[in-house]
Formats: C-alpha cells, structure tokens, sequence
C-alpha cells in the first residue's frame, strides 16, 4: 500500500469517526451523570464541591470549565469536548498499533493500524460516550498516549521520553480513577518482558507516577469513598453481566468479532501454520482486556458502580487492536469482503443506545410560561441537575431554583423551615416531580400555593409532570352569571401576553372560550388570543368544582405602535358567539392597562 493510500482511507476513517460521533450531538437531552458534570462546574470552588459530593478526579471538570469559558456553555459545545477526544483517539490507535506491533514482523502490515482505527471509529460505546458531557473519551487519549510512550521508553530509555510517558501516566488518574488499570498492565509487563536497568527504571518510574498522584489520594480520594455513589448504574458481578459487556463492546455481531479478537492473540503465517507464544504486545493487549475487566468485577463487589459499562470504555483500544490483528491473520481477499461487511454493518445499525430521560422538554414546558421572580422546586432525585441546566440556560430571566434533595443531602439542619422561608417570597412555584417522595406538596400546601396547572412530559410511558401553583387574592377579579370567577390576572406587557386565572364552585357542562383583547385609546381593537383555557388544553366542561385553572394568552399581533392600550377579557359560547355576561351586566371586562414604548 503506498503512503498516499495509507493517508487517504485513514482521512476517510478520521471523517467518518468525526460524523458518527458529531451527528445527532444535540439530539437527546443532558443525561443525570451530564447534570453533575454541569452542577460541579458551576462550583466556585470544584475541589472542595468534588471532595464532598463526588466520586471522580478533578483534571476533567478543570479542562472542560476552561472549554466553556472558550466556546460556551451549550450542550453543542459541552459534547463537542467529549467528541473532539474521541475522533483524536481513533487517531492516536494509529502509532499504538504500529508501536505495539514493532516486534511481530506479521502485525507490523500497514493494514494493522488501519484496521485498528476502522475498528475504534464503528465502536458503538466510544461514539455514545463521545457525545456524553464526561470523562471517558478523554481519559482513553490519555490512556493511549500513556501505552505509547511507555513503549516508546522501553525501546530507548531517555529523561525525555520517560518524561512523556508519565505526563499522560499522571493525567489519565486525575481523570478518572480506573485508568490506574493501565499502570498495572505496564507493571506486570516490564516484570515480565524487560530485563536488568530497564525493568529496575520501569519499576521505578511507576512508582514515581502513583507518588505524583499521592496528594490528591491521600487528601480528596480517600474521603470521596463516603460520598454518595448516585444512581446505581453498575451491574451485578456475575458471568452474565460479563458476556452483556463484551457483547456491548463487540456489537450484535459479538460472535463474529468475538473470533477475531481470539484470533488477534496468535499469528497465521503462511507456510507456518499457527504460532503462538506470550510476546510482550500479545500480553499487554490481553492483559489490558482481562486485567480491566476481570479487577472491575472484584471491585464492583464493595463498589457495586465500578462494573458499568461506560466505566470500562478504556478496553476500547485494547479490543480494536486484537481485532485488526485478527484480522490481518485472513487471507486479502477473504478480509477484504469482510472488513467491508463489519464496515457497513458497523456504520449502519447501532447497538448500545439508551434513551434519555427528556429534561430539556420537562424545562422548557414550564419556562415558556415562566415569567420573572417565579420559582422553580424539583424533587427529581439527580434530574435536578440536568433540569437546573435547562432552567439556567434555556431562561432570559432569574428563575430561583431549589432541589429538595440537595436541602436534604446538603442543608439538613436548615430543612424544611429554610425552604418554606423561600417559597413564601414567590407568589408562583413551578414543581418538577418525578418521584415517590410527595414532601413537597405537603410544603406547597402549607405556603398557601394553590395548583393552577400540570404539565406532563412522557419518557417511555413515564409522566414527567411539572405543576403550576399559585397564591391568589382572596377577592376575585371578576365574577360571571355563569358561575365562572376570574381569580387573578396578570399583564405583561414584555412578552405581549396575559394571564388569567379561573374558577367554578359547580361543574360547567359547556364549553366556554376565554378573550383577551387590546383596545388602542380610540377603542379599535388591534390585538387578541380567543381559546379555551390554557390554549385548549382545559375546557370548561372537564373543571373540577373549586379547583382554580391557570389561563396564558399570547396577544398577536406582537408588535403594535408605541401606546398605552386597554387589556379587557369575555367569556362566550364559540358555537353561537354569545357572551356570557358579568354579575355586572357586562359583555367584557376591563381588567388593566399595557404600556407599549415610552
């Protein structure tokens, strides 16, 4: 092959790779793990957030709040960190499986590493996690950089490249803490296949990289073993939660690829026959595979988080090189066909996908009605973290925000009378709930907020609900000969919209459409919004007697001349048009002014 090909179909892999991991980027909402991320980068001070409420190392959440202060804070750009990462990782398996396979004349074919890139880029995990707002794409760079450089030192020890061996080395355990894997399989294989000064500096080194991270062990990491663990993403520790992982990291076609990562540990030279004997790349490929796995299943035992599958993405590379050594053991034109059949399977179908939870909608149903000095309350256990991003991010105006469970974790001694001191100084409480813990109407109820609204989100059969609820005056703003009462009112005259609010004591068997309208100083009408209430979602004829019922309207046109104009409302039947009256004799009702300019 010559060296214009080899750069050609690797340009393709590395395009390919940047649009798997760059297509849908933005197509699902921030996931409860990305939530936390989001929640410790807002931190003031990250060590200390870190050292009381997470479990990870802080390199990540340091280089990512640098990201955003460069690029900004959307999810686009948040992602776009992680996906980065993962298309410099099928890059960097490049000089990995031509280092790694130095010694075996066999694997040193330039088609290896192009396999091996090929391999990486299809991987299902590594382009869902590339588009996950953690650690993971970042710490398998710092773990293939720190493979290569280890290799690199062994093949000439200098101060230089011992250097660039243990900066990745030290980088990849402030990331995250199971990189320390790596450093056991370089371990074992200097003891093993090093000799004399080489293996005594190999040895010496590693020990100089755990020094490096001594500090934060002793100081942070010893203490985050106390911290809450989150959701119990983690499978159990048997043989079938083994056999789901390798088949999530060998694709549905997991027997197939299963086969050829077998045969990627041994050689097929023709006129050979089959060779097999435990050289050193042969045992740091499937050491780094084993090793990982089999250490994450003991220690999922005491930390049931450690055997997840997202956790474990450091076997990535470790896998695509066994395969591509696999199969360059296959004839050319039989591997051809192939690698062209994984190629399109791979590129074609995807395997590892979850669902998320879809807090950007659950947000936005509730900010788009929300109005300054509103307040939002969650109890979503840790969908509060992704939702405070949403309510943060998605809102042009200060919306206080309060998670129970963070009072609960966090403020203790201050719950639930430091709550309810916030909630009496909002007049509207948007609650967010997903949970079987209903403390929080208890606390609404005893606020003296009264629910106007729900709004219901669906995740895959799942309410996601959101409720309005309001302190209104004791005195209606409007009563009607119908029964009908107007509660309260509000005009805003910056999004060119009023709100209403309404009640019966006894059922209306009629459905009646609710009015707003605009009155310019010579009495035309120049703007109005007619629907049932809450834009059609609660007719009257569904009301429950007593309960009060919030009514948005969103006047159009949006744009009128400058002016103060008259906000008046009526009530009428659609189907004939006729009025219901006010107690008053009224057919409308003038319930304020908008200012518009000036």
């Amino acid at each position: 092959m010559s060296k214009s090909a080899h750069i050609a179909i690797l340009t393709v892999i590395l395009l390919l790779a940047a649009g798997t991991r760059i297509l849908h980027i933005t197509q699902q909402s921030l996931w409860i793990d990305e939530g936390i991320t989001y929640f410790n980068i807002q931190s003031p001070d990250l060590i200390r957030t870190l050292a009381q409420t997470d479990v990870h190392p802080p390199l990540y959440f340091a280089l990512l709040k640098g990201w955003i202060g460069l690029a900004g804070g959307s999810v686009l750009s948040m992602r776009m960190f992680s996906a980065l990462f993962s298309i410099l990782a099928v890059a960097l398996v490049v000089p990995l499986a031509k280092i790694i396979n130095r010694e075996q004349p066999w694997f040193r074919h330039p088609s290896v590493p192009i396999l091996a890139a090929l391999m990486l880029m299809l991987s299902d995990p590594d382009v869902v996690l590339a588009q996950d707002v953690r650690m993971y794409t970042l710490r398998t760079v710092l773990v293939i950089l720190s493979m290569i450089f280890y290799l690199r030192w062994t093949r000439r020890m200098t101060a230089w490249r011992a250097v660039l061996w243990i900066l990745p080395s030290v980088a990849m355990l402030y990331t995250q803490y199971q990189s320390g894997y790596i450093l056991v399989v370089q371990g074992l294989h200097a003891l093993l296949f090093l000799r004399g000064k080489l293996r005594r500096n190999a040895i010496a080194i590693l020990f100089l990289i755990g020094a490096l991270f001594l500090p934060w062990a002793l100081g942070v990491a010893a203490d985050q073993r106390n911290n809450d663990f989150g959701i119990q993403a983690a499978l159990p520790s048997n043989w079938t939660t083994m056999t789901q992982i390798l088949q999530k990291y060998l694709s549905s076609q997991w027997g197939l690829m299963f086969a050829l990562l077998l045969l990627g540990t041994v050689m097929l030279v023709p006129g050979r026959g089959l060779r097999w004997r435990p050289s050193g790349p042969t045992f740091i490929l499937v050491v780094w595979l084993a090793f990982t796995l089999i250490i994450s299943f003991i220690l999922n035992l005491a930390y049931p988080v450690v055997l997840a599958p997202h956790r474990l993405l450091l076997i990535s590379p470790a896998i695509a090189l066994l395969i591509a050594r696999g199969l360059r053991n296959i004839r050319s034109p039989e591997r051809l066909v192939l690698v062209g059949a994984i190629a399109v399977f791979g590129l074609a179908v995807v395997d590892d996908y979850y669902p998320k939870e879809p807090w950007d909608q659950m947000a936005a149903s509730a900010t788009q009605y929300s109005l300054p000095g509103d307040m939002a309350l969650l109890e979503l256990y840790r969908g509060d973290n992704p939702v405070t991003y949403y309510l943060d991010w998605n809102t042009d105006h200060t919306l206080e925000v309060e998670s129970l469970r963070k009072w609960r974790e966090y403020t203790p001694e201050d719950y639930p009378q430091g709550l309810i001191d916030i909630l009496n100084q909002h007049d509207t409480v948007w609650f967010f709930h997903w949970s079987p813990d209903l403390t929080g109407f208890d606390l609404l109820a005893q606020t003296g907020h009264v629910q106007t609204a729900l709004l219901t989100t669906d995740h895959i059969g799942n309410a996601l609900n959101v409720y309005r609820y309001d302190r209104l005056p004791e005195t209606p703003v409007i009563t009607y000969e119908n029964d009908m009462t107007l509660r309260n009112e509000l005009v805003d005259a910056a999004d060119m919209r009023v709100d209403l609010w309404w009640s019966s004591p006894a059922p209306l068997g009629v459905d009646y459409t609710t009015s707003v309208f605009l009155l310019d100083a010579s009495g035309q009408l120049v703007a109005q919004s007619d629907s049932f209430p809450f834009e059609n979602r609660r007719p009257t004829s569904g009301w429950q007697p007593g309960e009060v019922v919030y009514d948005p309207h969103a006047l159009t046109p949006k744009e009128l001349p400058p002016g103060e104009y008259t906000v008046a409302v009526q009530i009428y039947t659609y189907q004939d048009g006729v009025r219901v009256l006010t107690d008053d004799g009224e057919q409308w009702a003038t319930i304020g002014t908008l200012t518009v300019g000036g």
